[in-house]
């Protein structure tokens, strides 16, 4: 077997591979041989049917398996040859397989850009203050009465802000069905920023059993883009009211929520995880400033599979967070293609993050060691809420190694960073 390779581009590699004669031949043979064994013709026995005649009826399905097999058994050790390793799927080429002639066919892939990361030692960066007031305490004391509530119906009044209200509609977004078109026993808390911009206000006033029709004009800069700058109609009927009944802040209040020994022991371990959640934003607002720094020095083409890779990556998780709450893509308005072209360009990030992160670390000759995998292993199992043995029976350690090296390469550039 004979390899050529032939550079595209940075980031593209086409092979050229060369099958002996003998190879191919013998190839052929077999594949007639077993061809014969298992075939049924009329007029022979079974495995008595002639080549010749096997050859007439099965020379292009023999062709099309031969082919196959030998792109199959011969492109992996081909790439091991030339010592490179692809990033997707090749793009395969074939030749025109003819007994007693090599066999050629080219394989066209992409491969990760030889980086020779700069600019990653000395880095001037600001790091977010990590402090918790009594105020940001008080907050999130209010969020859980707010969200533990009694609802209790209402019968004499309008809807107001703050109450939830149960209703029927049917929209169009410019005289085309909304997304969804009718709704029953539609669920929704009375905010500002409660559904569609400006719906609120529309049914903030309506009684039970009330009707109304009216129409939003949808801002230019809206999330959705299918709905920004468009016009959308509601039909609704208003089918509940229900006021909230906000629980009373006592130790009662506190030992309904877990394990608490009172209120006080609640706004401890309030103040501990808001402490821990502004730890996280501040580091991960950190690691961003080094991708821009990196990202703006260190130019260079990504291979568009990796970008895709982690598009679908990013599709599924949000599926799987959706499923979690009971809903799907299309429940919020959009479609699998839609949401894959917002996530196109932070998927670009992310991958050009990676990389560059891999490449400072092999720059610097960081090595994932014994105690990093169990560093990594637990913090995975503290993630999922599992036992440590229990993720270590599900997770290949090597599934782990790029991760580490991501952690360590971004800890030795902070390591040489000047830190305000």
């Amino acid at each position: 077997m004979k390899v050529e390779v032939a550079n595209v581009s940075d980031i593209e590699r086409r092979i050229t591979v060369a099958i002996p004669s003998e190879s191919v031949a013998s190839e052929i043979d077999k594949a007639y041989i077993d061809l014969k064994k298992n075939v049924r013709l009329r007029g022979f026995r079974p495995g008595k049917a002639p080549i010749p005649i096997l050859q007439k009826y099965f020379k292009a399905q023999v062709e099309e398996d031969v082919i196959s097999r030998l792109v199959k058994n011969t492109y992996p050790k081909a790439l091991d040859e030339v010592k490179i390793s692809p990033v997707s799927q090749p793009k395969i080429e074939n030749g025109v397989l003819e007994k007693g002639e090599d066999f050629f066919y080219t394989a066209v892939f992409e491969i990760k850009p030889d980086i020779d990361v700069q600019g990653y030692e000395g880095l001037e960066l600001e790091k977010e203050k990590i402090e918790v007031t009594d105020d940001d305490v008080e907050k999130q004391i209010q969020a859980l009465r707010n969200s533990h509530a009694a609802l209790k119906d209402v019968e004499d009044r309008a809807a107001q802000k703050g109450d939830c209200i149960v209703f029927d509609f049917d929209g169009t977004v410019d005289d085309r069905p909304y997304p969804g078109n009718k709704q029953n026993d539609f669920f929704l808390e009375v905010a500002d920023d409660s559904f569609l911009p400006g719906f609120s206000e529309q049914v903030t006033g309506l009684k039970k059993g009330d009707q109304k029709t009216f129409s939003l004009a949808i801002p230019g800069d809206y999330t959705n883009k299918d709905l920004a700058g468009k016009t959308v109609k509601f039909n609704i009927l208003m089918k509940e009211i229900k006021e909230k009944v906000m629980p009373d802040v006592d130790d009662e209040f506190a030992k309904d929520l877990g394990e608490y020994s009172g209120l006080e022991d609640l706004k401890d371990k309030l103040k501990e995880s808001l402490t821990e959640n502004k730890r996280f934003r501040s580091e991960a607002g950190l690691k961003e400033k080094i991708f821009d720094i990196l990202i703006e020095k260190n130019p260079f083409e990504v291979p568009k599979s990796m970008v895709e890779m982690q598009v679908r990556n990013m599709i599924t998780d949000t599926q799987q967070m959706l499923k979690s709450q009971g809903l799907k893509i299309e429940d919020m308005g959009q479609s699998v293609e839609q949401l894959s072209e917002q996530y196109m360009a932070p998927a670009e990030r992310q991958v050009r993050s990676a990389l560059l992160l891999e490449a400072v670390a092999e720059k610097e000759g960081l090595a994932a060691e014994e105690e990093d995998f169990e560093k990594q292993y637990q913090q995975v199992a503290k993630q999922v809420n599992q036992d440590v043995g229990f993720v270590k029976g599900k997770v290949d350690r090597e599934m782990l190694r790029p991760q580490i090296l991501e952690r360590k390469a971004i800890e030795l550039v902070i390591s040489k960073a000047i830190i305000t």
